[in-house]
């Protein structure tokens, strides 16, 4: 009942496909852009919306009471999913898009081919031993948030089994 989510209309979600194709061919045109270049693009949607909030609005705007008319289910995360969505990871640099409103962009991290080459060795490593800890420590490395996004994916899954 607590999980919140961001939404947009099919238009937008068009519209920022549209605007993120443009903004990128532009950048991969100009030479000056280099490693600075945008690659999440994201719609200012406002405030995030409570599901169970949703759910009984769209059953008032039916014209039926939630709770007497049509019960509202709470089926409980699935494994992975998060209580609040989360845009753009803690690490990753935003980037400012001039003469374009209503869009967040954050620009990749980049590792060089010898680090690379490195988190390969290690995670081929932890395959090859069957070392779940180990691999977990290359992704952590790797990929910004993944030890607190794979915590609350244990998390939800232990709760989910429980109840």
């Amino acid at each position: 009942p607590e999980m919140v989510r961001y939404f947009m209309t099919v238009r937008e979600a068009a519209d920022l496909v549209l605007t993120a194709a443009s903004h990128a061919d532009r950048e991969a045109r100009d030479p000056q852009a280099g490693d600075q270049r945008a690659a999440v693009y994201v719609l200012k949607m406002g405030q995030p919306v409570r599901i169970r909030d949703l759910a009984e609005r769209m059953i008032r705007l039916a014209g039926f009471e939630p709770g007497e008319d049509i019960d509202v289910v709470v089926t409980g995360a699935r494994p992975g999913e998060r209580l609040n969505e989360i845009l753009f990871a803690r690490d990753e640099p935003m980037v400012n898009l001039e003469g374009i409103d209503g869009v967040m962009a954050a620009k990749p991290i980049f590792a060089d081919r010898a680090q690379l080459s490195s988190w390969l060795d290690r995670l081929a490593a932890a395959v090859a031993t069957d070392d779940r800890a180990a691999a977990d420590a290359v992704f952590g490395e790797a990929i910004p948030d993944f030890l607190v996004r794979h915590e609350a994916a244990g998390e939800a899954a232990r709760l989910s089994h429980a109840g």
